[in-house]
Formats: C-alpha cells, structure tokens, sequence
C-alpha cells in the first residue's frame, strides 16, 4: 500500500464520519457503475486497467474530492493541446517525441525511466499564463447567458509533476495536496490537463477583472 492509498483510506473514513458523506458515496458509486459520467472528465482524475465501476471504495473517495474542489472552483484547470494521444508507458522514447509539441510557455519533459519516481515527468511555463475557476455565479453576456461566472487568475512560471497514461485517483488527490498540482495526459486524450489547487498554491495566483462584455448576473434580471 502506497502513501497515498494510505491517504485516501484516511480521506474514506472521514467521508463516511459525515452526516451525508456515506450517501454522496454511495450516489458516486453507483454513477460509476451506470456509466453516467463523463469518461474524460474522470480520466483528468484517474485511469487504471480496471473501469471505474471496479475501483475499491477509497479511489472512490480520492476521485470525490477532486471533483468536488473542480465543482466549487477550490481546483481550476487549463488543457494544453499536444495533438496526439499517449502510447504505453514503456514508450518513453514515444511519449517523450510527442511531447515537444507542446508550444511555449509550457513545456513538457517525461522521465526516461520510472525508477519508483513520484510522477512521470514536469510540466513547465516559463511565463505567468492564465487560469479560469468556476465561481458557480451566472453572468449575462452580450452573446448570451452563461452558466456561471468564471473568474481570471494569472499564474507565474512554476513546475509541476506530470502524470501520463494510467494513474490512481489517490495519486492525482496527493499531488494536489503536497505540490497544489499535477498535469495529466491521459489515454484517448490529445490534451494535458493541468490541475492547480488554489488554496494550496498562495501567492503564485493573482485575481483580474473579469473579461470585457461580462456582467456579474444580478437578481430581477
């Protein structure tokens, strides 16, 4: 068992010592086994050579704290097109070939062999770059309604672990927690998505006003 397996046993039990936590499990679980998800948005968290519908209770809870922190924007994210799909994990030299092509400011490296390493690799920006969380607040914009304001943030150059192909969701809720991020490119995606952990991150983030022609939505309107 693995540290952070250890850590989403943990992070189960609490979930279950809540009022509604054993019944938001139970409503994940059995989401997971009808199919009613989106397979891309659960992959950004984890992906195993099991499905979903198979993992043991803990993942479960791991892959509900991540999205939950997406959902209520503690979690805001980026995908950076590479324009292609990871092959298998053995093909480092592969991965590696379809990684540059990943444009500036970013840059990704992958590890040419695991050696019991924490990630697969960095992804790197050599330049502040923007970011979009969810505030779960409608706006009117002059197109349209949209669902929800989503507030800029501007991120300074840093490095974060990347995570290719398959991984545990456990592992994806760990880097979160100890880095504040994590990059994945998942199978069947030709994208890194890259996953920042706002409260955890502190003053690599800063606020700007929201984008010209958005209206935060007001009551009455």
């Amino acid at each position: 068992m693995t540290i952070h397996e250890d850590a989403a046993r943990l992070l189960l039990e609490e979930l279950q010592g809540e009022p509604d936590g054993a019944t938001m499990l139970a409503r994940m679980t059995a989401t997971l086994h009808d199919g009613s998800y989106s397979r891309q948005l659960i992959a950004l968290v984890g992906q195993t050579q099991r499905e979903p519908a198979y993992w043991p209770p803990h993942q479960v809870a791991a892959l509900m704290r991540v999205l939950e922190g997406l959902a209520y924007g503690h979690i805001i994210r980026r995908r950076i097109p590479v324009g292609a799909e990871p092959g298998p994990d053995a093909d480092r030299q592969g991965n590696a070939a379809k990684l540059k092509a990943v444009t500036d400011p970013f840059r990704a490296e992958l590890g040419m062999t695991q050696n019991g390493a924490d990630s697969d690799g960095t992804l790197s920006w050599s330049e502040p770059v923007n970011f979009w969380r969810a505030l779960g607040v409608r706006v009117l914009h002059q197109q349209g309604l949209y669902g929800s304001v989503h507030a800029p943030f501007e991120v300074r150059p840093w490095s974060v672990p990347l995570e290719v192909g398959y991984t545990l969701p456990s592992r994806t809720a760990a880097h979160l927690m100890v880095e504040g991020a994590v990059a994945r490119w998942a199978y069947d995606d030709k994208e890194i998505c890259l996953l920042l952990d706002l409260p955890r991150i502190g003053e690599l983030v800063g606020t700007r006003p929201l984008p010209e022609g958005v209206e935060p939505f007001r009551v009455g309107l």
